[in-house]
């Protein structure tokens, strides 16, 4: 009996800690939450609809210079027998009669096999495909650009995290410092070397301590959403993050960051690309006052003889030229909407082009103040610890005020959070740059 209670027990414990493994998510990489947002992504789900749609665009331009097979059918009924009364004469007896021809049956059927060809002499259909093909290509690149953009969000999201839990952990050993200071207080009061108000200022420090970790935690909690929010999940599902591991941004002149971005940027891609598209439809309008011309066979099937429709197949065999002679202007007035299209296309280059020069110089003056942020917060956490060090124990040995202690406390905390904040902006700096790069928009 107690070896069958032991059995029951060890079964219950084993089946708790499975159940509480299983309520513990699993710890992400920056990776895998990049891998689980692209994958979730709303954005990136449109654009690549949209390329998809661009794509069979492109199969319908190419197939209007392809041959086209028509089939056609038609059965037909009249409420009588059409009939027709030819005269005879009858040479013997010198009188005519009057004969009655059906001229159809009362029911008829008739099938039609059609197979046209168009003959591409004006290029149109081959300037239609070439177009259809540039816009397949911009479709894809704007894949690229929202990519590149999900890819940067995630890691703003991921950092943000991370930065968040490092300041709870500041704001949890500021709250540690104060509650130290109140017992030194409170030590310093019993020995009768400070007066009870330095207790009653301990404890406003604590008490305003515990707020800051408050604050932080629930910082933390929404920063926690938000990176639930980047990567298509419920903003209350679990986050659990291990902190990324990467290299120390490489340093180079702007310029080279500067000729990567021109040449990566999916949005400096699409930008010349809309140029050579615009120049197509100029091709386009002006090859549409060329002649066009179709062949066509044409096999008719009758599926009811009759007397005056003996036969029940034929094969007809048509070739269409059509010339545009004149279109009041329809024509030049596209030719003109085409070529505007074209410099506005051009305008738009020089746009994109500063645009992305703007972004990269933003980032790279950014990851610049932010090395320089770096350097200046390890000093001065170096520099506060040791102060706060130094105040502990004067304050201990009764030869300064819980005031300069108190400082010294504020003074570590500040330094420490300037050196996360620092941090975690140098990661941010470095990504932007990077997404200003394009170095983000394809994948890895």
């Amino acid at each position: 009996m107690k070896l069958l209670r032991l059995h029951v027990v060890l079964l219950a414990v084993v089946l708790s800690a499975g159940g509480w493994a299983q309520q513990q998510p699993s710890a992400l990489t920056l990776q895998d939450s990049i891998r689980i947002a692209l994958q979730n992504s709303r954005t990136l789900r449109l654009a690549l609809q949209d390329e998809r749609k661009a794509n069979a665009r492109v199969r319908e331009a190419r197939g209007a210079g392809y041959p086209q097979l028509d089939v056609s059918a038609n059965y037909r009924r009249l409420d009588r027998v059409p009939k027709a009364k030819f005269p005879s004469f009858d040479p013997i007896t010198g009188t005519f009669t009057f004969n009655e021809i059906e001229i159809q049956p009362i029911d008829s059927g008739t099938a039609t096999v059609s197979l046209s060809q168009v003959i591409d002499v004006s290029g149109l259909v081959r300037t239609a495909t070439d177009a259809a093909s540039l816009y397949s290509r911009i479709a894809n690149l704007d894949a690229q650009r929202t990519r590149n953009e999900v890819v940067l969000q995630v890691k703003q999201a991921f950092y943000d995290v991370l930065r968040a839990q490092e300041l709870v952990k500041v704001a949890e050993e500021a709250l540690q410092n104060a509650e130290i200071r109140r017992k030194l207080a409170q030590a310093a009061v019993e020995a009768g070397v400070s007066p009870k108000l330095d207790v009653m200022r301990a404890d406003a420090a604590v008490a305003s301590a515990q707020q800051a970790v408050i604050t932080a935690r629930n910082a933390l909690q929404m920063a926690k959403a938000a990176f639930n929010n980047v990567l298509g999940r419920r903003v209350d599902e679990p986050v659990e993050l291990l902190p990324a591991e990467e290299p120390e941004p490489e340093p180079a002149e702007f310029n080279r960051y500067l000729q990567e971005a021109l040449s990566r940027r999916p949005e400096m891609m699409q930008a010349n690309l809309g140029v050579s598209l615009a120049e197509k439809q100029v091709t386009a309008a002006m090859r549409d006052q060329l002649p066009s011309l179709v062949v066509r066979g044409q096999w008719d099937f009758n599926l009811k003889t009759s007397t005056f429709q003996p036969r029940e197949s034929s094969f007809t065999t048509i070739a269409a030229l059509q010339f545009k002679i004149w279109d009041s202007g329809q024509t030049q007035g596209r030719i003109e909407q085409a070529r505007a299209d074209v410099d506005k296309a051009k305008i738009t280059i020089e746009n994109v082009r500063e645009g992305i020069a703007l972004e990269v110089r933003n980032a790279y003056l950014s990851l610049q103040e932010a090395r320089e942020k770096v350097a200046a917060a390890e000093k001065g956490l170096q520099a506060a610890t040791e102060s706060l060090r130094v105040a502990r124990l004067r304050y201990e040995a009764g030869v300064s005020t819980q005031l300069e202690l108190s400082d010294a406390e504020l003074a570590y905390t500040q330094a420490e959070q300037n050196l996360v904040n620092a941090r975690y902006d140098l990661r941010v700096a470095w990504a932007r740059l990077e997404k200003a790069m394009g170095r983000y928009a394809q994948a890895p």
